[in-house]
C-alpha cells in the first residue's frame, strides 16, 4: 500500500495552499481531488476575491490577515503578482455592522484608513452617489486576488516541491490511529501520517459523521457593463461592500481589465434568499449607490458558500479523529486567508502547533449541535 507523510483531500483554495506549504517543508504529499484544477463548481473561481484588513467580522482575524498579505505579496503566477491593491470602501449608515465593525478593527490595530461621509464619497469616487447618511471606511491596502490564478500558483509550487497531485480521485473515508491514517479513495487505499480535509462545499458529505452544522448556499456573481466605464475602473472606484441595514450586504469589484465588466453580488440577504435575487432586482438596488452601473450584464457565474452558524471558520483537529485536520466552513469570506491557513495547516502537521490563535475556529464548538437546514 502506498504511504505518504500527508494526504490532502480537496485541491481548491485551501487544499492547494496546504499542499504547497507541506511539500515545501519536505513532506511527501499526495493531493486528491475528483475535479479538474481551478474548476468552477465550488468556491474558488470568479476572477476576483476581495482582500482587506479592517475586518468587520472581528479584530481577532487581523494577525492572520497581516500574514496573509505577506504571503500574497510573495505569490506569483507566470511572473505576475496575484495581489492587486485597489483600495476598499466599506459602507453603511451609522450603526451598521460593516461600517462599525470595520472602523473598530481599523482603530484597534491602527490600520491605515479614513472615514468618509456621503459627500466625501461622491466627491472622491465619481461612480458613487450614496444615499444621505451613508458613511464609508476607506482602506487603501484593500484589493483583489484572482482565485483561479492563486489555486494554479499553489498547485505549481506543490508540484515543483515534489507533491503528487491527482485530479481524478476522491477521498471517500478514513480510519485514524495514534500513528497513522488509513485513507480510502475512489481507487483504493493509501496510508498517511496525517490527513488534511479541505473539501469545500462538499464538506457535509465527507464529514457527515461529525454532524457539523454546515449549510451550503448558492450565490450568483454578476458582471455589469456601465454606461460610463471610465468611472468604474481601478483607480477611480475601489472594491466595496455596502450594508443596507436590513441584513442585506452587497459587494462589488471595479473593472479589472478593459471591457471586463464591473462585478457585483449579494453577499447576504435580509429578505429574499441571496441566490433568488434577479439581475434586475440587484441592478435596481445598486442604482441608489452606483447610478451609472445600469442593468446590462456581460456574464454571470454561480459561487457556493459553506456557512457555519456563527460565520466563523472550522479549522483544527478532527474532534474524533487523531491525525485528521479540518479546513472548511469558510462562510463566504475565507479565500483571502488561503495562503496563511495553508501555512497554519502545515505548522500543525509538521510542528504540532501554530503561533496563531485558532480558538475562534475550533471544530469542538459545534460538538453538541446538530445540522441545520
Amino acid at each position: 500500500m502506498p504511504t505518504y507523510d500527508v494526504v490532502v483531500a480537496g485541491l481548491g483554495g485551501f487544499g492547494s495552499a496546504a499542499a504547497s506549504h507541506l511539500a515545501r517543508r519536505g513532506q511527501r504529499v499526495l493531493g486528491l481531488d475528483p475535479r479538474p484544477a481551478a474548476h468552477a463548481e465550488g468556491s474558488s473561481h470568479g476572477e476576483s476575491r476581495i482582500v482587506r484588513q479592517a475586518y468587520y467580522e472581528g479584530a481577532s482575524y487581523v494577525p492572520l490577515l497581516l500574514r496573509t498579505y505577506e504571503l500574497w505579496a510573495a505569490l506569483a503566477r507566470d511572473g505576475e503578482p496575484l495581489l492587486r491593491r485597489t483600495g476598499g470602501l466599506f459602507m453603511g449608515a451609522s450603526g451598521t455592522q460593516v461600517l462599525e465593525g470595520s472602523v473598530a478593527t481599523a482603530r484597534t490595530w491602527d490600520l491605515e484608513h479614513e472615514v468618509l461621509d456621503a459627500a466625501d464619497l461622491a466627491r472622491r469616487f465619481p461612480a458613487l452617489s450614496p444615499p444621505a447618511g451613508t458613511l464609508g471606511l476607506y482602506e487603501p491596502q484593500a484589493g483583489v486576488v484572482g482565485p483561479e490564478a492563486a489555486v494554479a500558483a499553489h498547485l505549481a509550487e506543490a508540484a515543483d516541491a515534489g507533491a503528487e497531485l491527482r485530479h481524478d480521485e476522491a477521498v471517500t473515508g478514513w480510519v485514524s490511529s495514534p500513528d497513522r491514517v488509513l485513507v480510502a479513495t475512489t481507487r483504493g487505499h493509501v496510508g498517511a501520517g496525517a490527513l488534511v480535509l479541505a473539501p469545500g462545499r462538499w464538506a457535509p458529505d465527507l464529514l457527515g459523521d461529525l454532524e457539523l452544522p454546515l449549510v451550503v448556499e448558492r450565490r450568483v456573481q454578476h458582471w455589469f457593463v456601465p454606461s460610463r466605464a471610465e468611472n468604474f475602473v481601478v483607480g477611480r472606484l475601489p472594491v466595496w461592500m455596502w450594508d443596507l441595514a436590513d441584513g442585506t450586504l452587497l459587494y462589488g469589484v471595479p473593472e479589472l481589465s478593459p471591457g471586463g465588466g464591473v462585478k457585483a453580488a449579494v453577499h447576504f440577504s435580509g429578505g429574499t434568499p441571496a441566490a433568488d435575487w434577479t439581475p434586475a432586482e440587484l441592478a435596481a438596488t445598486l442604482a441608489t449607490l452606483l447610478p451609472g452601473l445600469g442593468d446590462r450584464r456581460a456574464r454571470a457565474t454561480d459561487c457556493w458558500y459553506t456557512l457555519t452558524p456563527d460565520r466563523h471558520f472550522v479549522v483544527g483537529w478532527h474532534p474524533g479523529g487523531e491525525r485528521v485536520l479540518l479546513a472548511c466552513g469558510f462562510s463566504g469570506h475565507g479565500f483571502k486567508f488561503t495562503p496563511v491557513l495553508g501555512e497554519v495547516l502545515a505548522d500543525l502537521v509538521v510542528d504540532g502547533a501554530t503561533s496563531f490563535d485558532l480558538s475562534l475556529f475550533a471544530p469542538e464548538r459545534f460538538a453538541s449541535t446538530s445540522p441545520v437546514r
